[in-house]
């Protein structure tokens, strides 16, 4: 008997070393797909004009200069890189101060029609008007051309929202009880009981909203008639896609060029990821256990 446990436990055992074999092979193959792009991107961004010409993929770098990103820094593009952080910061600023309070209160069991209102927003997720009906609302706001069309409408986000909600309803009302009991009304409650306990969530949302902003492409390409509004992505797929003179060198827009942008445009989602990715999993995690 001891003999034939112990025999399933080598065989076990053996099952589960070769699991973890093909499991650290998956995933550096899945590593190696997602890194080599990036990595191409930045090499060929510090290379020379004459070492990416005929559009060659550079893994190792034939030269180091900082010479396109100066050529970036002194161009155009640097209006669509402060148009995009302006519509980022100030849309997450304001998208995080509707779905705090609004997640925190959907949390409250105590709320009249609390049900229905959950029914509203999860609505939401299931159906969609359109880009037209969109673009009408837009133009009959007056907001046509203006940076606040790219913030307005996507001020609250259902997904985001529930998830903070969800978080909150696992806090215990113990908690929240306290506060009140010591003369806090709901909005002190909020601030200085709910959100110091709702860290990793709220890291979470942050930046999911700060991404969501950041990458307005399609309402910006609708919206926005002014190039000198446009944002950094709208500028990008003109600068991919055709060569253009706006750097002052000409007609020709080398790849280096190319990828400084698109190093400009990956650099504040890096930025911003290490100072909250040691909450993002437990924030999502804890996020998603209550209904």
């Amino acid at each position: 008997m001891l003999h034939a446990v112990s025999k399933n436990t080598i065989r076990e055992s053996g099952a589960r070393k070769t699991f973890r074999v093909f499991n650290v092979l998956f995933l550096t193959l899945i590593c190696v797909v997602v890194v080599i792009p990036i990595w191409n991107v930045l090499i060929t961004s510090l290379a020379k004009d004459q070492d990416v010409m005929g559009g060659v993929f550079l893994i190792v770098p034939p030269s180091l200069t900082f010479q396109s990103y100066a050529r970036v820094l002194h161009s155009g593009y640097m209006r669509g890189f402060w148009n995009s952080m302006y519509v980022a910061l100030i849309g997450t600023a304001c998208a995080m101060t509707i779905t705090v309070p609004l997640g925190f209160a959907l949390a409250q069991k105590r709320l009249i029609a609390r049900n229905f209102f959950m029914k509203l927003v999860s609505l939401t997720l299931v159906f969609d008007a359109g880009i037209m009906p969109l673009y009408v609302l837009i133009r009959s706001l007056g907001l046509i051309d203006n940076r606040w069309s790219l913030i307005l409408p996507f001020m609250l986000s259902s997904f985001n929202l529930i998830i903070v909600k969800n978080f909150m309803m696992s806090i215990p009302e113990s908690f929240v009880e306290s506060a009140w009991l010591d003369g806090c009304n709901d909005l002190m409650a909020l601030v200085r009981i709910v959100i110091p306990m709702s860290v990793p969530i709220l890291a979470a949302v942050t930046l999911f909203y700060f991404v969501s902003f950041w990458n307005r492409y399609t309402e910006a390409v609708m919206f926005i008639n002014n190039s000198s509004k446009y944002t950094l992505q709208v500028m990008l797929r003109a600068l991919i896609y055709q060569s253009d003179g706006s750097l002052g060198e000409g007609n020709v827009v080398y790849d280096n060029t190319k990828m400084a942008v698109m190093v400009l445009g990956m650099l504040p989602v890096m930025l911003i990821y290490p100072f909250v990715q040691r909450h993002f999993v437990s924030g999502l995690m804890l996020g998603g256990v209550k209904g």
